[in-house]
């Protein structure tokens, strides 16, 4: 997935409230870490459990090391996590969802990997862009072993069909709103150019900002962008939807999951943010194809490559040094590249896509070549790296999707949104520190 749809989970009453209702974690087969052994925990499904095995087995085999794995899905996994960091007891090494690290980093319960890297995890491997997507105030505390970008999926038949041409890698934001109009005009009545993605903080927003030197968030966890801003944002969005380019926000029910619902499947819309052309291309026999979201008037992408899942090492794990080397192991290793294959997000480096590309499917290898091409123009934006999401950061994406669905429905002005969605992203910021 190029970008996440998954919900996030908070630490509300801290680490020592959590519940461990419905966990459903594969059982352990050793009491504890030692030495030559290492617990891994992480959430997935069944091709990421196999990956993580098979990875594991190259792992045990070139290092004597044995590793006591732990999986489940990803509901209830933090809830089992934040309990066993209250008991003192956590894995050694697990998966983290980048959206979360910082909340973690600030209990205290992460390992500054500062002293392991360069000799033991080699992050240099890494896309640049990449490299900190798991650093808080300046420590790396997890490292990512996936990576995404923000595309812009569009339906490449009805484009021929409409006698449109398809969006170039060069287009602009202004070439967006012609084009959606032109594709809802051809497309008939009830269907429409392009999702309204005003609500869409990393998929356009972010991206949209950046083009103008600004972000989502600063690096000390605080709203890095203007009321002047927003209020311009969705005004864009505003015009188009009056325009009848985008779709009306009743089609936006159906836009959180890669499903024959998602009205760029059903036929209803031509283009999308959100969502990268594995996952949608299985559903739809028209032929899909990914676009950088439209570039500023400076000729800036403004991306901000994503850090997929991270790999963190607790404090209290009881074999930092192995976990390290297993860290290593995935962003190094050609062997464990092969293993993972694509089940945690494109590979985040130069020498991931070598090892791969000759194996992947046509959908797989168009995500990964393209992810190339925007790591290289990401290099040429010269822009700083995106800081990690900070805490409160779930309940401040879901106060942009209340205020954006507002102003869409009609029901409040541009500035009385603006004013909704600061109040409660700022009170969500402030209440996580």
């Amino acid at each position: 997935m190029s970008i996440s749809r998954r919900g996030l989970f908070g630490l509300a009453g801290g680490l020592a409230a959590a519940s461990v209702a419905g966990c459903g974690f594969a059982p352990s087969n050793s009491g504890g870490a030692a030495n030559n052994s290492l617990t891994f925990r992480w959430w997935g499904g069944e091709a990421r459990n196999k990956a993580y095995q098979n990875a594991l087995q190259i792992f045990t085999q070139k290092t004597g090391t044995k590793v006591d794995a732990q999986y489940s899905g990803y509901d209830g996994y933090f809830n089992k996590l934040n309990t066993e960091f209250a008991g003192g007891n956590p894995p050694d090494i697990f998966q983290m969802d980048t959206a979360l690290v910082s909340t973690y980093a600030a209990k205290g319960v992460l390992t500054d990997l500062s002293s392991l890297i360069p000799d033991t995890i080699h992050l240099d491997t890494l896309y640049p862009a990449v490299r900190s997507a798991g650093t808080v105030d300046g420590k790396p505390y997890g490292v990512p072993s996936g990576s995404g970008f923000a595309p812009m999926l569009y339906d490449k038949t009805v484009f021929e069909q409409a006698k449109i041409p398809v969006p170039t890698d060069s287009w602009t934001w202004d070439d967006f709103g012609r084009i959606s109009g032109e594709l809802s005009k051809a497309m008939g009545q009830g269907k429409y150019g392009a999702l309204d993605a005003s609500k869409d903080d990393s998929g356009a927003l972010q991206p949209w900002l950046r083009q103008r030197g600004k972000d989502l968030y600063n690096a000390e966890g605080e709203l890095a962008f203007t009321k002047d801003d927003l209020a311009e944002w969705f005004a864009l969005w505003d015009g188009l939807r009056k325009a009848g380019a985008i779709c009306p926000p009743e089609m936006l029910s159906s836009t959180d999951s890669a499903s024959g619902n998602h009205p760029l499947i059903s036929g209803q819309i031509a283009m999308t943010t959100g969502w990268g052309l594995a996952q949608m291309q299985p559903l739809t026999q028209h032929a899909l194809d990914i676009v950088v979201v439209p570039r500023g008037g400076n000729g800036k992408t403004g991306q901000a490559l994503s850090g997929g899942v991270l790999l963190c090492v607790p404090v209290k794990s009881k074999n930092p040094e192995a976990a390290a080397k297993l860290i290593d192991l995935f962003i190094s290793d050609v062997d464990a590249i092969k293993a993972m294959a694509l089940t945690r997000g494109i590979p985040p480096s130069g020498k991931s896509l070598e090892a791969l590309t000759p194996t992947l499917a046509a959908t797989e290898k168009r995500d990964v070549t393209y992810l190339q091409y925007v790591a290289d123009e990401v290099a040429k934006d010269g822009l700083p790296p995106a800081p990690t999401a900070p805490p409160g950061y779930n309940d401040a994406k879901t106060a942009l999707d209340a205020a954006a669905k507002q102003v869409a429905f009609g029901k409040m002005s541009i500035p009385d949104a603006v004013a909704l969605y600061f109040r409660d992203a700022e009170a969500a910021l402030n209440g996580a520190k």
